[in-house]
């Protein structure tokens, strides 16, 4: 078990990397549907492979140099460890970019035009397309979210198992 707390971090990799190959292949039915797409398409999964997997590169680095000892150094950033430290600032790193190119830059219009990334499910013939509208909210509520756990993982102290 020791193995897989120490080592977590791939699987993230992993998991991020398979979603971003599904949402690839899931492309390639609205690319031949509309190729002026195909750019677009390309955009957001190299955006995806890349913002997608940096925090769990930046803990991959600070596991294999032994500057963290597993999955549960991240639970208490209090301790100050400068990769913990890094991980955390490199997740609101991506909160600002998301924020930005969401609501300023037309990226939840960009994302409407180019459907599959989101899928909204719920009746009728409307299954796929999601509205930038929906976009903006959903970004909204997920940061809410996140930055909700953020602040109780600062104040709340977690008991951690000790390996």
């Amino acid at each position: 078990m020791k193995i897989v707390f120490e080592n977590f971090w791939l699987f993230f990799i992993i998991a991020a990397s398979i979603t971003g190959i599904n949402f690839k292949i899931k492309s390639k039915k609205y690319i031949k549907d509309n190729p002026e797409l195909k750019s677009g398409y390309n955009k957001m999964f190299t955006g995806w492979m890349v913002f997608g997997n940096i925090p769990w590169i930046i803990v991959g680095i600070g596991s294999i140099g032994n500057y963290t000892k597993n999955i549960f150094d991240y639970f208490n950033p209090k301790n100050l460890n400068p990769f913990v430290l890094i991980f955390y600032i490199s997740i609101i790193f991506i909160w600002v970019l998301s924020v930005y190119w969401i609501y300023f830059k037309n990226g939840a219009e960009f994302i409407e035009k180019h459907p599959g990334l989101f899928i909204k499910r719920g009746f009728g013939d409307n299954l796929d397309k999601v509205t930038a509208k929906q976009i903006k909210i959903l970004l909204g509520l997920g940061l809410l979210g996140g930055i909700i756990g953020l602040i109780m993982i600062w104040i709340i102290d977690f008991p951690l198992p000790v390996f």
